[in-house]
């Protein structure tokens, strides 16, 4: 055989190898990893999706995998949330994609490497469910506004004759929020729809049966007198006393003069009346309230209450001695005191006859026996005092003494 013909038949094995070679190559490619197929070896959600096109894959996960409701209990009551109600979705398309793009996805020889790595090590695709967080908040409000009961607080009302009428407390429920998206988070997340026992709390009312029912005693009480010749100043006078009237303190909690009156304006209902402004008296509106802030404080005092702000008029006052006046303003000066006591006070207003009596009720064992002792000098030609307040035992020594401030009034300009 000549040289020729060997050189020949060589290039024609060649040809005829390379064309098989890449018959092969193509026939490999079509029939393993571009053939419209998901790999060997992957499942999503542990379910065995190998071999099947895109439609295959989705319509077996859709019949195994259902997107059922959330069922929540209470009691012998089931709430359900539909998949719909906050936009449950398993998102099996894009999961499907993932996995059909798995060998796919990369050049050649890096998908031809996943592919025999698939046949020693399995593919699994974890669904990862989305919600609207927005729509689920909005799910469990509407179930904990049909569960929830709003506690109620026990009140007291004391008449003017001191006949005193309560009301008892009741507990409240409500629905622990916080447990309930956490139990639901779980159940999307695990794809296993078990019902939720919802976790409800007990609500204590703020005003128990147990604080009303403590207040049994009038532990301190003032009354001053006014003139009721002026019209306008006795409106503000009962005005100012019926707001700051009827008010249950609780242990802790802090009065304020100011909060409660509101600013003493003609819209709210005060009138213009004799004030003292800048050490002369003159006309404005809201005269006379602080004849009953000066009653309160003086009641205060008595009760062995906390004060945390007091300010002195720039004039001594007619309708209580010097040092034992309490100024307020609008915006400015306020009259407040704080409750010390592990039970709740009660401040009632009363108004007879030309005269205002400031009450405070209270438990009988928070009743103290108090002196006021007012120290009067003179500060610069003007008129000025010490105020304290003196706790005495059953024998009347002073056992401790508190001081409440330093008023200095200037002289009456005519």
């Amino acid at each position: 055989m000549s040289k020729k013909i060997i050189f020949i038949k060589s290039i024609l094995f060649v040809v005829i190898f390379i064309c098989v070679f890449a018959y092969g190559i193509n026939y490999f490619n079509k029939s393993y990893i571009y053939n419209n197929k998901i790999g060997e070896n992957i499942s999503i959600e542990n379910i065995d999706v190998s071999f099947l096109s895109k439609e295959e894959a989705i319509k077996k996960l859709q019949e195994e995998i259902k997107l059922n409701n959330i069922n929540l209990i209470y009691n012998d009551t089931k709430y359900k949330i539909s998949p719909s109600d906050i936009d449950l979705n398993y998102n099996l398309e894009n999961l499907v994609n993932k996995a059909y793009n798995y060998n796919k996805k990369n050049e050649y020889f890096k998908n031809l490497e996943i592919f025999f790595e698939l046949k020693k090590t399995p593919k699994n695709f974890n669904i990862v469910p989305s919600y609207d967080e927005a729509k689920l908040s909005n799910q469990i409000e509407k179930i904990s506004s049909s569960i929830n009961i709003k506690p109620v607080d026990a009140t007291i009302l004391i008449d003017d004759n001191g006949n005193i009428t309560k009301t008892p407390s009741n507990e409240g429920i409500e629905l622990d929020i916080v447990k309930a998206k956490e139990d639901i988070y779980s159940v999307i997340k695990s794809k296993n729809h078990t019902d939720i026992k919802l976790n409800v709390e007990v609500v204590k009312p703020e005003v128990s049966t147990t604080d009303v029912e403590s207040i049994n005693s009038v532990l301190a009480e003032y009354t001053t007198s006014f003139s009721p010749n002026n019209t306008n100043r006795v409106t503000n006078i009962y005005l100012s006393a019926q707001k700051t009237s009827d008010v249950l303190l609780m242990p802790g909690e802090e009065f304020s003069y100011n909060e409660l009156t509101g600013k003493r304006i003609a819209s709210n209902g005060y009138k213009d009346a004799p004030v003292i402004i800048n050490g002369k008296l003159e006309q404005d509106v809201g005269g006379g309230v602080c004849q009953v802030s000066s009653t309160l404080f003086n009641s205060v005092m008595y009760s062995g209450l906390d004060i945390t702000s007091r300010r002195n008029h720039s004039l001594k006052s007619s309708y209580v001695p010097i040092g034992q006046d309490a100024m307020v303003t609008d915006g400015g000066s306020d009259f407040r005191f704080k409750n010390p006591y592990n039970h709740p006070i009660y401040i009632k207003n009363v108004l007879s006859n030309g005269t205002i009596t400031s009450r405070i009720y209270g438990n009988n064992q928070d009743m103290k026996k108090i002196n006021i002792r007012v120290e009067k000098f003179k500060e610069n030609g003007l008129d000025a005092a010490k105020t304290y307040v003196e706790y005495l035992d059953e024998y009347g020594n002073i056992v401790e003494t508190k001081y409440i401030g330093k008023s200095v009034y200037k002289n009456p300009k005519k």
